[in-house]
């Protein structure tokens, strides 16, 4: 049953940057753009924990618990964004007319 907690999060995150490269203009920058995908993720991996009911065991068992979440949550998006989403998605993106991107400049 373990195992399929820690399989649970990171397939999750796996299927979060399509979400993310909808949500994220390609003019912010790095920084803005890690922090809005490691919040997600944090809230993310607290939401998981909470719902497996880890939370309510104590902050010794809460804390390692919610780290797990959000690291496999986190990993596997960076993952699935660098080997699948962006060499399949980003080539459809430069495909759309300047005038209906958003937050791209010429």
């Amino acid at each position: 049953m373990d195992s399929v907690r820690e399989i649970g999060p990171f397939i999750l995150g796996l299927l979060l940057p399509p979400v993310f490269m909808i949500a994220i203009r390609t003019g912010w920058s790095g920084g803005a753009k890690f922090a809005l995908s490691f919040a997600t993720s944090l809230v993310i991996g607290l939401a998981i924990s909470y719902f497996a009911g880890d939370l309510v065991a104590g902050l010794a068992s809460a804390v390692p618990s919610v780290l797990v979440n959000t690291s496999l949550i986190f990993t596997g998006s960076q993952l699935a964004y660098w080997s699948f989403w962006r060499p399949v998605l980003e080539p459809r993106q430069r495909d759309v007319p300047a005038t209906e991107r958003v937050g791209r400049r010429r």
